[in-house]
């Protein structure tokens, strides 16, 4: 007995110490970046920041996945590496590690907002509307709706939709009526989860781009992305004709309408409010989230009562549940940055940089390049997350970014969601796969193939296409 009282105490102790380095992180990242500008002796609260992201890495590396501990300990070996072998380069190693740390602390407010998200009856009520659109135009409603529920909601749309379109075929079947299909549902679901992550600027893979290419106009590009996105989403539509089949159970639920025009509301508010911060405060899209996010969850509560927590929890342990839940992705990007920057300096070492500058690499080549690798990587069971953040440290800043920013972002952007696409070991292949029974290479290799092959074809006209007019 005693003997669970102690380890109640410690875990208790550990959670707190755990929530005090991510009020560290955050507060300390957010005073350097924004306060610094007008102290500049508050910068040096980034290296409090970046200290405290590594002492939460390592306070919670035996809880990770296994993936994660890999990117961990690769991090300290390249850190070490790079310390030995060329010590002039470890300001470029202190640079990646504080974007590292902006990573950390931007995947730790996401994770503040999911719990009053998964509460919502207002997201449920959003995208049980979305089934009450006629049969021609479901597809549509499906693939368009599920991008901007899934800024929110992220990959726990695909289990949502997939789990209404489930009920409604139930009770169509108890009714001896011909039931709507839960799989195209699904499938359309997952598709418009994917394309969201394109252009979603509270997303990881724009997060990526947007720290690693200086010369990149945040604002021009969500606007670019999303159109892209939406371009290639209505060439998708060819994939869902099976979302469009009647559905006898299509009635829409009370209050649907209003919930849904108030989560599209919401989610244009939250951008606009990021894209306002970032050009107020002259920060990157990461401070302005981890400014915006924490808001956010405070608020969300307030406004819709049904979403609040049983009990009042201390703020140091929603802050230590929020890391807890987001510790394998903090981890691991917060490595990735790290080791990213070290085989980025050792290429340029080896002459990548200057068979670029030489014009013996073509700018465009690099980018298709990018645009092909990355979803190859995830395909090949290589997480390619670790990819994706290489290729941007290592192309970013140097003369393909400098002359071609948007090409290369969007290139990364689309390469990022199709990555996730192509990999049986992406979360959102493993969800798909549980809510259609099928095994997630199934659904990667075969079922979502087409559409993987399409949005890379089209997704590398428009790179081309921009990359020529840039």
């Amino acid at each position: 007995m005693q003997s669970g009282v102690t380890m109640a105490a410690r875990g208790a102790g550990l959670r707190r110490v755990s929530g005090g380095l991510a009020v560290v992180m955050i507060a300390g990242l957010l005073a350097g970046q924004i306060g610094a500008r007008l102290w500049p002796e508050l910068a040096a609260l980034n290296g409090l920041a970046a200290a405290a992201a590594v002492a939460l890495a390592l306070l919670r590396l035996g809880a990770v996945n296994k993936i994660a501990r890999i990117f961990a300990i690769g991090a300290l070996v390249v850190a070490a590496a790079v310390a030995l072998a060329a010590p002039e380069a470890l300001p470029a190693m202190e640079r990646a590690l504080l974007q590292g740390t902006a990573f950390s602390a931007f995947l730790t407010t996401l994770g503040l907002i999911r719990a009053p998200v998964r509460a919502s009856k207002v997201i449920g009520a959003a995208a049980a509307q979305l089934f009450a659109f006629p049969a021609r135009m479901r597809a549509a409603a499906m693939t368009f709706g599920a991008q901007f529920l899934s800024v929110l909601f992220n990959i726990g749309t695909i289990g949502m939709m997939s789990d209404i379109a489930a009920d409604h075929a139930a009770r169509a079947r108890a009714e001896g009526k011909p039931g709507l299909d839960p799989g195209p549902v699904t499938l359309a679901a997952l598709r418009g989860t994917l394309l969201m992550t394109v252009w979603n600027p509270i997303g990881v893979g724009f997060a990526i781009v947007t720290s690693a290419i200086p010369a990149l106009d945040p604002v021009v590009f969500l606007g670019v992305s999303f159109g892209a996105a939406m371009l290639v989403s209505l060439g998708a539509l060819a994939f869902d004709r099976g979302a469009t089949a009647p559905d006898p159970e299509s009635t829409a639920p009370a209050g649907g309408a209003r919930a849904l025009g108030a989560i599209l509301a919401g989610v244009a508010g939250l951008i606009a409010v990021t894209l306002a911060l970032h050009r107020a405060l002259d920060v990157s899209f990461l401070v302005a989230a981890c400014l915006v996010l924490p808001l956010l969850a405070l608020l969300w509560p307030i406004l819709e009562p049904a979403a609040r927590p049983a009990r009042r929890q201390n703020p140091l342990d929603t802050l230590a549940e929020a890391s807890s839940t987001m510790a394998n992705e903090a981890t691991i990007f917060l490595a990735a940055a790290v080791i990213g920057a070290g085989v980025s300096l050792g290429l340029n070492a080896l002459g990548i940089g200057a068979l670029i500058e030489s014009g013996a690499l073509p700018a465009l080549a690099i980018i298709l390049g990018c645009l092909v690798l990355i979803p190859l990587a995830g395909a090949a069971l290589i997480p390619h997350s670790i990819v994706m953040v290489m290729a941007a440290q290592l192309f970013g800043a140097g003369p393909v970014g400098a002359a071609h920013p948007l090409s290369l972002a969007l290139a990364l952007c689309f390469a990022w969601a199709l990555a996730i696409s192509a990999s049986p070991i992406s979360a959102m292949s493993i969800i798909t796969g549980r809510a259609l029974g099928l095994s997630p290479a199934r659904v990667t290799f075969a079922i979502n193939r087409g559409f993987t092959l399409y949005g890379l074809a089209l997704a590398a006209a428009l790179v081309t296409l921009i990359h020529f007019v840039e």
